[in-house]
């Protein structure tokens, strides 16, 4: 004869099913997006640890490009940046880019006679070059931003930097900035040694930015030994862990460190079909280095 459960046994069954449905909420609220062509590549999902800071600047002093130690080659663009009074509250001051309507890329700008958007300049912050650091800083996208086809943001760089497709040669540079892509997502876009013609995309779609809204943006990277592949990338968004790879080269000599910020923000892409469709402007504050 069959015999009936009994209630203790009933109620056991139902509070697995109910701890099952809770992790797995948690899991699908992680704020990752898949890329479209491939899994993302992710790493544990955890909050950053503590660091050590070696630098650091929140614009509340007007001369704070002599904070950044701003080297004047390859610097442009230093007429769309503005310090202004947060709006929301949160910072005190913080630093706005503008990309006015129809601008690009410098190259679009020279080929179309585009206006210049954006800004750009290598920063070495005054530090010692190091063969691991971790940037972070704080970014607001305006709130009708269009992310069109996809635009650069600061990342960090050593030796004389590389961008514009000149891929550097593993003695004399590397650079790691981030990108927005369409709808907002997110990506590292490095010049390495292994890159082939422009920058190589890490890790596209492993988050997502929203306009209107403060996003907590980190970088770290941890160099490779010369001779081995053994560098890695990780980022975290607003505490969460969403990229961390590695197996990745940026150095073939022990001398090539990284040394700053390659402060780096405009809409593109080498066409117009990159270019803002109208005024826009990223804000920007709290950008720290540390170990």
């Amino acid at each position: 004869m069959r015999t009936q459960p009994t209630k203790s046994f009933l109620v056991l069954i139902l509070t697995a099913i109910s701890i099952f449905h809770l992790n797995s909420c948690r899991q699908s609220s992680s704020g990752i997006s898949s890329p479209t062509s491939s899994p993302p590549i992710v790493g544990k999902i955890d909050s950053s640890p503590v660091v050590k800071q070696l630098w650091y600047d929140q614009f509340d002093n007007a001369n704070w490009q002599e904070n950044w130690a701003i080297k004047p080659e390859k610097s442009w663009g230093l007429a769309n940046l503005e310090i202004i009074t947060d709006s929301s509250g949160r910072f005190e001051r913080v630093l706005r880019i503008n990309y006015p309507q129809g601008s690009a890329s410098p190259s679009v700008s020279r080929k179309d006679n585009a206006p210049l958007g954006g800004s750009q300049f290598y920063a070495d912050l005054g530090i010692s070059p190091h063969d691991s650091l971790r940037l972070s800083y704080y970014l607001r996208f305006a709130d009708d931003f269009d992310f069109v086809k996809g635009g650069k943001l600061p990342g960090l760089f050593g030796g004389n930097g590389a961008s514009g497709g000149n891929i550097p040669d593993g003695t004399d540079g590397f650079s790691t900035r981030f990108m927005w892509r369409r709808n907002g997502d997110g990506e590292v876009y490095a010049y390495l040694p292994t890159s082939k013609d422009y920058g190589t995309s890490i890790g596209r779609g492993n988050w997502r930015f929203q306009p209107g809204i403060w996003h907590h943006l980190e970088q770290e990277i941890k160099l490779n030994s010369p001779g081995k592949a053994n560098g890695r990338i990780k980022v975290w968004l607003d505490g969460v862990q969403v990229l961390d790879i590695g197996g990745i080269t940026f150095r073939y000599v022990d001398s090539l460190k990284i040394d700053g910020i390659f402060f780096s923000t405009f809409f593109g892409g080498g066409n117009s079909s990159w270019a803002t469709p109208k005024d826009t402007h990223i804000d920007f504050a709290e950008f720290s280095i540390g170990t």
